[in-house]
């Protein structure tokens, strides 16, 4: 169970899964085999979960096996172009007033997950809950705007447009195929909202105690069971399946033994078995028509996903043709030049969705209980100061001519959030949202100024004295963040910071962790919109994982998710925000990733895309 194509652009998640019963073991041919049907694609980090909508499982590495499995209303292509889903169902607007705006969702009929089981309106009904604050929390599962207590559903997707703004209950059709959904008022990027198909059936089902696929019958009765625990709000019935929805998919290992109601799939492919941060085996899915046609000549119908960490030896592999696909938005530029020399593979590299930053933990995340007391903590001056002084001591021009223009010469540093450099949002904001304080005068000088902050509480601090211990967590498997973690060290040790940047295996699983002070981590963007990064700032947004917000910028981050507003209204907003931001000194952009991938010339369809899933988008049109 995992976030849908379209769901996860807003946080709202769908719950489809992956395997039919049947289903033999395939063999998987060598890369190099000349008779082929499987792809092998490179993961650089661990799949942990089958349900990438949990606060524990929101990665985009997961968030891969969910496109590969599951299939919405709408999803982006590598233009990156919104395209609706139209073989799946089709969504229109059918009341728009200032008061009353309603979006209508009609499943086409015939859609059928994995096992058979008719997709239907009630499928749509499962990401209200996962969503919804109010639902939530008038069904009994909790307030997710309470920070000291995890609802039942431990969704990232509350907080955002959907759960402000939506009023009552969705309404279902007479014949179950369409989903009503009112606003309180007309919504931006309301295409965005589109809830993603969920097995609710396998999802009444396990919480049940079930195991195994069931009868049509079976089935059937289990979808009206979660109907009407969604209609009566149910809290029992509800906390069950709650239970099931948040801890249940968190897997690493999948075998024979694996309960076949966590596997089921209404996208391309079924996840048939996994080896716990080795390899994962998908295999088609013969019941499929939930999207755009597969191909049916020289078709894939297997695809393995390797996680190889270690960049240079997914180079190797390639190389050694023990993968096909090579994608890494984090690459080395020893990798790249690998690449470059391997003659039978093309090789793309773009800028990407994807960008890289450093935060600064400032306190408890939302809905986590472990108190963060490092020297960051609060918004005291002496607080702040510190932030300020170690963000000043962060190298990013030495990180980007290091790492970054080697692989794109004209990239420049990236100093917001809220747009990519060259844009005409980072343009206006940078100008004055306060940034200049980090971007004017030499590395030298920033270091200067951010030791005279540091001595203003620790007197004795030097370049040659660290006071100031930090801990800075960061992915240690990847051979990009550890490099650039030694320029941050280096440089922050003459400011007075003794940095430990020994970083974590399973990072970013321990993002919500009070247990680091800085975290080096990237973000990888899944849309397009107004609302774009409202849910890193905003209190309780769902990629708010340091403690971050203020009631202003709270303010800002709803207007932005959920009014109409002009371009030069958007920009003046992302501006006011990125002022408290800068005031309170959360963090810094370091530079947008150059994506770079690299797969077997044999293989046919691959097209990059900057937004994630990347690669997976349109496995339809993977041929050999």
């Amino acid at each position: 169970m995992k976030a849908n194509r379209i769901a996860r652009a807003v946080g709202i998640v769908a719950a489809s899964a992956l395997t039919v019963a049947g289903l033999s073991a395939v063999a998987i041919a060598p890369a190099g085999a000349a008779t082929r049907s499987t792809v092998i694609l490179h993961s650089a980090g661990e799949i942990t979960s089958l349900n990438s909508g949990t606060n524990d499982g929101n990665t985009v590495y997961n968030g891969t096996v969910g496109s590969l499995t599951g299939m919405g209303f709408i999803y982006y292509d590598n233009g990156p172009k919104l395209v609706r889903n139209t073989t799946f169902g089709t969504m229109a607007v059918t009341k728009n007033t200032p008061t009353d705006f309603r979006i209508t969702y009609t499943v086409k009929p015939g859609r059928v997950w994995s096992d058979g089981t008719p997709i239907n309106g009630v499928d749509l009904l499962l990401s209200h809950v996962v969503a919804s604050n109010e639902y939530s929390t008038t069904a009994g599962l909790g307030d997710p705007s309470d920070a000291d207590k995890k609802p039942t559903f431990d969704s990232v997707g509350y907080g955002g447009a959907y759960g402000e703004n939506v009023v009552g209950l969705p309404t279902l059709s007479a014949d179950k195929l369409s989903v009503t959904v009112r606003f309180g008022k007309p919504l931006p990027d309301w295409e965005l909202l589109a809830p993603g198909p969920s097995p609710v059936h396998a999802l009444s089902l396990l919480a049940d105690g079930k195991k195994g696929l069931q009868s049509a019958s079976v089935n059937n009765a289990a979808k009206a069971k979660f109907l009407s625990a969604f209609t009566s709000k149910n809290t029992a019935s509800l906390k069950k399946m709650g239970d099931v929805w948040t801890n249940a998919y968190n897997i690493r290992t999948i075998d024979s033994n694996t309960n076949k109601l966590l596997l089921i799939s209404n996208g391309g492919f079924i996840v048939q078995s996994a080896v716990a941060d080795s390899t994962m085996i998908l295999v088609r899915n013969p019941l499929y028509n939930s999207g755009p046609a597969m191909k049916t000549t020289n078709p894939i119908k297997t695809v393995q996903i390797k996680t190889i960490s270690n960049d240079t030896a997914a180079v190797a592999a390639l190389r050694n043709g023990d993968i096909d696909i090579y994608q890494n938005s984090n690459p080395t530029t020893a990798a790249k030049a690998l690449l470059d020399g391997i003659r039978s593979v093309t090789v793309e590299s773009k800028p990407s969705g994807v960008y890289s930053h450093m935060g600064i933990r400032t306190g408890t995340a939302f809905g986590e209980t472990a108190p963060y007391t490092g020297p960051f903590a609060g918004s005291s001056q002496k607080a702040i100061d510190l932030r300020t002084a170690m963000l000043l001591s962060i190298p990013r021009e030495q990180i980007l001519s290091t790492f970054i223009k080697p692989l794109k010469a004209d990239a420049q540093t990236m100093d917001t959030h809220f747009g990519f450099t060259g844009s005409p949002t980072h343009t206006f904001v940078t100008k004055s949202s306060g940034v200049s304080l980090y971007t004017t005068g030499t590395q030298e000088e920033r270091t200067a100024k951010a030791l005279a902050l540091v001595k203003k509480y620790y007197p004795t601090a030097s370049a040659t004295n660290s006071v100031v211990d930090v801990k800075m967590w960061f992915a240690n498997t990847s051979g990009l963040r550890v490099s650039t973690s030694q320029l941050v060290k280096a440089e922050a040790k003459k400011a007075g910071f003794n940095i430990d940047n020994t970083g974590v295996s399973d990072f970013p699983a321990k993002m919500k962790s009070s247990d680091y002070d800085l975290t080096l981590f990237a973000f990888g963007l899944t849309s397009i919109s107004q609302a774009t990064a409202t849910a890193i700032y905003k209190t309780d947004g769902g990629n708010n994982s340091w403690g971050w917000g203020t009631p202003e910028l709270d303010k800002i981050m709803s207007n932005l998710q959920s009014n109409y507003l002009t371009a030069a209204q958007v920009n003046a907003e992302r501006l006011k925000a990125d002022k408290i931001i800068m005031a309170n000194a959360y963090g810094l952009s370091l530079y947008q990733n150059v994506s770079v991938t690299a797969w077997s010339k044999a293989l046919k369809g691959i097209k990059p895309a900057p937004l994630s899933p990347q690669i997976v988008w349109n496995f339809w049109e993977w041929s050999y």
